[in-house]
């Protein structure tokens, strides 16, 4: 199975991640989120592979129906079973912890709760600024990072904590 992607979903063509014009559509739209999950593994200085982009969006209803907004300009599909039909909504997202989308540039995962993560207020306030182009993507801060993927309990994971 294809990584960050559900198991009805592994048998369908993936878009070759472009980060790039996520965060951008994330941007026009306004969207308050964290990175979390492999790009901010990279943007760490860790070599990874993955074929997502995760987040965690502020959970207040006018953010969610912007994200929203931005995964429909990204033509996002839902991949959680049972749900692949859904309309994509703000009122939608916080019913499940975590959303798994697919959109033309790549997959989206999007999560309320993460083993061994804060609240969205505690992690947004420790983010780091990245600058991309004339984007400014606000990643977890390395102590977050690390807690969130020891908690997962992966070996692939360990290898990027300090010992």
């Amino acid at each position: 199975m294809l990584a960050g992607v559900g198991p009805m979903a592994e048998n369908l063509p993936q878009p070759i991640l472009n980060a790039e014009n996520i965060f951008l559509a994330l941007d026009n739209f306004g969207v308050e989120y964290v990175l979390i999950g492999g790009i901010a593994v990279q943007t760490h200085g860790h070599v990874r592979m993955t074929n997502d982009a995760d987040l965690i969006p502020a959970p207040n209803p006018g953010n969610l129906e912007r994200l929203a907004g931005a995964l429909k300009s990204l033509d996002a599909r839902v991949l959680n079973p049972g749900h692949e039909d859904e309309e994509i909504t703000g009122a939608m997202l916080p019913r499940s912890t975590v959303w798994q989308f697919t959109t033309r540039e790549g997959g989206v995962d999007v999560m309320h709760e993460v083993p061994g993560g804060r609240e969205y207020p505690d992690l947004a306030d420790d983010v780091l600024r990245v600058r991309l182009g004339e984007l400014e993507v606000p990643v977890v801060g390395l102590e977050d990072l690390i807690r969130m993927k020891l908690a997962r309990g992966r070996e692939l994971d360990w290898k990027m904590s300090p010992r």
